[in-house]
């Protein structure tokens, strides 16, 4: 009997490794079957009790929020579905004074794994705003990145504590027995970076590279998304321990990426979502082809738009018709 993929209803060929296992290997560019794929089953996406901030209203940092525009279409998987409209503090000094959660409590991670065949299925634990993205909430974007110039020792007093709640999280997902970690901070516009590299390797990256290293000591692999033009984060999130990177294709030289830093490197994504929303099948397919020609190389592609939005199912039926008929490898 053949197996189904669960979401486009394409069947799929019994290989030597589950879907998860063969996801492992494409992340670690160690001999997959087959270039994953979005759709297919191999891993399970899973939230922490108050990951998401409210809709409406005040969450535990602070911050009062409010919902996102009704045309903006909300995926399944979207992390967020309101924006900050008012922030605690206006200036870094005063973020000393706030009682920042030092974590989650166990009871926030109870269940995420219940129900879920982990032998078949990688369990990613999402984590809630990353330090600069955090940062930006509980002052507002122009505020936090003048902080980083000029209140870097109060900037850096408040991303420290930042990472301290991610460390607690990150362990309170391995204890739960989630197996992976799914971080997302963002640096850069369109065009590049807006905060200089320099300041963030000195304020932001140690921090980071502390959450990293809680689930690469438990042999965890990490996906990281960050929007806009990110190429210069990437060697130093490389060396920190990040396993797969969730970039905006449309912003990046992935291809350029992948020439540079070959079975080191592996993507979550490939596909621009503006294909996947207003594309054809024929154009989904095409994006599909050339991400897997371009970036797949002996692995280290899972392959997917590259932003968690809600997409036509012709579109998402493609996607995985072109990973089934051009991923295999060997073939």
């Amino acid at each position: 009997m053949p197996r189904w993929c669960w979401r486009t209803g394409w069947p799929t060929e019994v290989i030597d490794a589950s879907p998860k296992e063969n996801l492992l290997r494409a992340l670690r560019c160690d001999s997959p079957h087959h270039v994953p794929f979005e759709g297919e089953g191999s891993y399970r996406i899973v939230d922490h009790a108050g990951r998401k901030p409210p809709r409406v209203g005040m969450d535990q940092w602070g911050v009062r929020w409010g919902p996102l525009p009704p045309e903006y279409r909300v995926g399944t998987d979207e992390p967020l579905e309101s924006f900050p409209i008012a922030y605690p503090a206006g200036y870094a000094g005063q973020l000393a004074a706030l009682d920042f959660p030092s974590g989650e409590p166990p009871e926030a991670f109870a269940g995420l794994v219940g129900g879920i065949d982990r032998n078949k299925v990688l369990v990613i634990g999402r984590h809630g705003a990353g330090l600069l993205d955090r940062l930006c909430a509980l002052l507002g974007m122009p505020a936090a990145l003048t902080a980083l110039l000029q209140e870097p020792e109060a900037a850096q007093a408040a991303l420290d504590r930042i990472a301290d709640y991610h460390v607690a999280v990150a362990r309170g997902y391995l204890h739960a027995g989630v197996e992976a970690g799914f971080l997302a901070d963002d640096y850069a516009g369109q065009h590049g970076p807006y905060l200089r590299p320099a300041t963030w390797r000195r304020l932001i990256l140690p921090g980071l590279a502390r959450v990293v290293a809680v689930y690469r000591a438990a042999g965890a692999p990490v996906i990281f998304h960050t929007c806009g033009r990110a190429e210069a984060f990437i060697p130093d999130l490389l060396e920190a321990g990040v396993t797969a990177f969730n970039l905006q294709s449309a912003a990046c030289d992935l291809p350029a990426l992948k020439a540079a830093y070959g079975p080191r490197i592996a993507f979550w994504g490939g596909i621009e979502s503006t294909v996947m929303l207003s594309g054809t099948p024929d154009d989904v397919s095409g994006a599909a082809r050339a991400a897997i020609r371009d970036l797949g190389d002996s692995g280290g592609l899972m392959l997917a738009p590259d932003q968690p939005l809600d997409y036509p199912m012709e579109n998402l039926r493609a996607l995985a018709r072109t990973a089934m008929e051009a991923g295999r490898y060997g073939s």
